[in-house]
């Protein structure tokens, strides 16, 4: 087997990946950057906004971004998390500023926009677009001596007899060799940047690459995730056409006091759900908002309510983001006299691993962006997630640096359980899957629907072998149904235990917050090969 060293090995190919990269470089180690894709051309960091979310300036202040976020996840967050997010944001963001042009601002600085449920204006927009600012950020770091493996997947985490962390198995997919090749990839510290789990949903506004590999990868690894029953959905995400279905319309359009969601009756619908704010309401208000509006016979064709961007002007609506009205355009609609189909879409996973300050899970693997479980609580405001990326990205790569660790060897007898599942039901189960996640653990869930999706979870998993050989021409399909299954396992099993709404999370059966019962965290962990969880309270902390 080949073996690859490095001192730092950065697992993913969107923000938080680069950040964690370059902060690990500049502190003089030697890092292996890894994509399972194309590094800074896939994921979802290229399909956001552009919107970073911090206080710049009086009279917005880091307690204030802290405040928010505390009231925003509902008092469940992770305190430290969310005090490392508010407290590091405007200085990670001037910083970034400074490698690369086009921030918006002024002769004074920085300048944000006001988004929903920030109470101040915070949202500082890059102008260029995403695509834009990856590429730049990946050309700093080929110049800066960074290893760059595009399509080479980690299937599998390693660790040392010992417990540390030590790398992990690799597996290059465009290698022309029949049957896999598996190169073991050794560090002393390893970080997890691939986060997201959006295609587990039937109408998700991520990428299609974007399966849940990180929670998959960690949980095998004996690590502890938390909070993985809260899946934001973006509440304005194309409901038609097809061409365009679940890529997110703008969220800070809705802060313009012209815009205005309808039903199919032509009524501003928001009023009966949130009268003082109306559509300026956080994500999950207005998720659920737009759910109910459709399932009591109110939603538009294709099972979406209607946007009313058409007192917008033109200029306006591509400065919320580049191309806007021809993207519009492009798709057939034409926001200046068409109303738009919106709907929610799996957007943001808010659980994920659990990390102590230092963003480390397990000793010597760092985690960073939406693989980090408990900085957003239950819900998460509009722009924090690019944030979050350049924030636990640029720690989490000072850190896994930093970590004084022995030399690294590949420990005896150490082989990749690789995964395998009967070639003629690789798609049938993904597609079952993907179609159970859509009705148990959507916008709404039910008890009883849960526990008949996890039985049909846990009788696709007892059907998973393991295998020392896999052809090409299975492997991809057989590690995306691998993570996807694992992560459906843990959202179920969260979503199940948690008896009561909050935030992204809402019962049907139980549809009011219980803080008496549920003011806390659900941890999840692998026992064998049995998912398990345990509740606790914010209290006992």
């Amino acid at each position: 087997m080949e073996i690859l060293k490095t001192d730092v090995l950065v697992i993913g190919g969107g923000l938080a990946a680069l950040r964690a990269a370059r902060a690990a470089r500049e502190s003089g180690a030697k890092v292996l950057l890894i994509c399972k894709a194309e590094v800074a051309g896939s994921g979802n960091s290229s399909r956001a906004s552009g919107g970073f979310s911090a206080a710049i300036r009086a009279p917005d202040s880091k307690r204030a971004h802290l405040d928010d976020l505390m009231h925003g996840g509902r008092g469940i967050n992770d305190p430290s998390l969310a005090g490392l997010l508010s407290g590091n944001a405007g200085h990670c963001l001037e910083q970034l500023a400074t490698e690369v042009q086009g921030f918006e601002g002024n002769e004074y600085g920085l300048v944000g926009r006001q988004v929903p449920a920030h109470s101040h204006p915070r949202s500082v927009q890059y102008l260029p677009g995403m695509p834009h600012l990856l590429i730049m950020l990946r050309q700093e770091l080929e110049n800066s001596g960074v290893v760059i493996l595009d399509n080479h997947r980690a299937i599998e985490l390693i660790r040392s007899d010992g417990g540390e962390l030590c790398g992990a198995f690799i597996v290059n997919l465009s290698s022309k060799h029949p049957v896999v090749e598996i190169v073991a990839g050794l560090a002393k510290s390893v970080i997890l940047a691939s986060g997201g789990c959006g295609q587990l949903f039937p109408v998700t506004s991520n990428a299609p690459d974007v399966v849940g590999d990180s929670y998959s990868l960690a949980l095998n690894a004996g690590c502890q995730l938390r909070d993985m029953e809260f899946i934001q959905f973006t509440p304005t995400a194309f409901a038609a056409p097809e061409s365009i279905k679940g890529q997110t319309i703008v969220g800070t359009l809705l802060t313009l006091p012209q815009v205005r969601l309808l039903n199919k009756n032509n009524q501003r619908f928001m009023q009966n759900y949130a009268p003082d704010v109306v559509e300026r309401a956080d994500r999950a208000t207005l998720a659920r908002a737009i759910v109910s509006e459709v399932n009591q016979g109110r939603g538009s064709p294709s099972g979406g309510v209607y946007l009313d961007l058409t007192q917008v002007p033109t200029e306006e609506l591509n400065s919320h983001r580049v191309g806007f009205y021809e993207f519009c355009k492009e798709a057939g609609i034409d926001p200046a006299d068409q109303y738009l189909e919106t709907a929610p879409s799996a957007h943001t996973c808010l659980g994920g691993v659990n990390v102590d300050r230092h963003l480390e899970a397990i000793p010597g693997l760092f985690a960073a962006g939406e693989v980090i479980g408990g900085t957003h609580g239950a819900n998460r405001l509009s722009s924090n997630s690019l944030a979050e990326a350049i924030v636990t990205g640029w720690l989490a790569g000072k850190c896994a640096a930093d970590r004084q660790a022995s030399g690294v060897s590949l420990p005896p007898r150490c082989l990749p359980d690789v995964p395998y599942f009967n070639g003629d039901e690789i798609e049938a189960s993904k597609s079952m899957v993907v179609n159970l996640m859509g009705r148990a653990a959507g916008v709404e869930r039910e008890g009883k629907v849960l526990e008949k999706g996890i039985a049909t979870l846990e009788g696709i998993h007892s059907r998973r072998q393991s295998a020392s050989r896999i052809n090409m021409t299975q492997h991809e399909a057989c590690f995306d149904l691998r993570s996807l299954l694992d992560t459906a396992r843990l959202i179920t099993s969260a979503a199940l235990m948690r008896c009561e709404s909050r935030g992204a999370h809402f019962r049907k059966d139980f549809p009011e917050q219980d803080d008496h019962n549920w003011r806390g965290n659900v941890l999840l962990s692998m026992r064998g090969s049995d998912i398990c969880a345990e509740y606790h309270s914010v209290e006992d902390e």
